[in-house]
């Protein structure tokens, strides 16, 4: 549900580089997370410092790979559920909520960690993505999802600690309820430096996690493979490609053109913007197939940069939608890179990058029937959410 008017008139705004994107040239990244696809075997029981392994005692996460010669390869056949990876062969499941006070059952969380292939550069920024997927037999979702850098491992530390502590990344603008299609999230982190490992799960308490009720999908003659009773809650995610890679954003660098003056007719006014309302960016354009941003699409960008810079305590999340010419994933990361277009420049502006969330979701919400060549013109869009004002 869009805003009603969320518009206020003119703006006057010093802003460089209006109809230059300016970015260092994006050559080869790599990819900081060792065996990022789980396409490499993994014995969550063993801890082994190259590669992903538990953290708490308790944890017991699931490592799936459906390749030819797999024991994992009827591992749904009888149960309730199920998943195939997103790339490859191999996935990882972890609970992120369950909970039944009779049975004194409660924070229950399970966590991930790998170090990662070399550390994090003070004051560089990386791209961190992540693909998630809710497991059908679960019947709540959740908004709160956390990344979490550390300088040393957190292998061995307690529940209580694990849940006091604040990941750089926390996913929690949107409730996290796909059990059919995965979706990919995105956003941006400055590293302090000598970051070594990387942390995955729900880092909120059971007090503190966002939680929605839904129905789970039951199918005739499938087992079920947990044993909730039926006061009890869950919430279990599979996790498949995991990156952080250093992005080619270049920080509050010098601009090569003159500052100009640019009056904004239109700024979007915070003050009409009702919170998890979509607003859609109009005219953002793309080239067919592409990513890069066309320069009518800076006048739009403008608004949304001058409501960041004026509302210092404001968070977002840039939404990526595409039609449905292409296969799912093929657009799913072509809704990524165009958002991550989008919050780059923000991000040249001088817009903090913990203030920028990311999700693309591919073909999976048109606003108009994908038949007509103005069906599919009106579902290739970004809009963003106000997260916090």
């Amino acid at each position: 549900m869009r805003a009603r008017n969320p518009i206020s008139k003119i703006a006057k705004i010093a802003l460089a580089g209006y109809f230059v994107f300016l970015f260092a040239s994006p050559g080869k990244t790599q990819n900081l997370v060792p065996n990022s696809s789980f396409e490499g075997s993994i014995d969550f029981k063993k801890f082994k410092g190259n590669n992903w392994h538990s953290l708490q005692d308790t944890d017991t996460p699931d490592y799936f790979n459906f390749s030819v010669d797999s024991p994992c390869n009827k591992v749904f056949d009888d149960y309730l559920g199920g998943a195939s990876a997103k790339t490859g062969n191999g996935f990882v499941g972890i609970f992120c909520y369950r909970v039944h006070p009779e049975r004194n059952i409660k924070n229950v969380r399970e966590f991930i960690e790998t170090p990662l292939i070399s550390e994090l550069e003070k004051d560089s920024l990386y791209r961190v993505e992540i693909s998630l997927l809710l497991d059908s037999e679960s019947n709540l979702a959740i908004k709160n999802f956390g990344l979490l850098f550390s300088g040393s491992t957190l292998r061995s530390s307690s529940d209580y600690k694990l849940s006091s502590l604040n990941p750089q990344i926390e996913f929690n603008s949107t409730y996290l309820d796909s059990t059919n299609k995965w979706i990919t999230l995105q956003s941006f982190y400055l590293a302090r430096g000598s970051e070594k490992y990387l942390v995955l799960g729900n880092f909120k308490p059971d007090r503190n996690t966002i939680t929605r009720k839904i129905t789970p999908v039951y199918e005739k003659g499938k087992k079920k493979k947990w044993d909730l009773t039926p006061r009890e809650k869950a919430t279990y995610f599979y996790i498949d490609d995991v990156i952080v890679e250093k992005t080619s954003a270049v920080l509050n660098g010098p601009v090569s053109v003159e500052k100009i003056e640019i009056e904004i007719i239109d700024t979007f006014n915070i003050n009409e913007i009702q919170i998890d309302s979509a607003i859609i960016l109009k005219n953002i354009t793309f080239e067919f197939d592409k990513y890069d941003l066309l320069p009518e699409s800076f006048i739009e960008i403008n608004k949304l940069f001058h409501l960041m810079r004026t509302n210092p305590n404001t968070r977002i999340k840039l939404e990526g939608h595409t039609d449905n010419l292409g296969s799912y994933l093929y657009n799913l990361q072509l809704s990524l890179k165009r958002v991550e277009s989008v919050a780059k420049y923000l991000i040249e502006m001088g817009i903090d990058p913990n203030r920028i969330e990311m999700a693309g979701y591919s073909f999976s919400y048109p606003l108009e029937s994908n038949e007509t060549e103005e069906g599919r013109k009106t579902n290739r869009r970004v809009a963003f959410i106000i997260v916090n004002k």
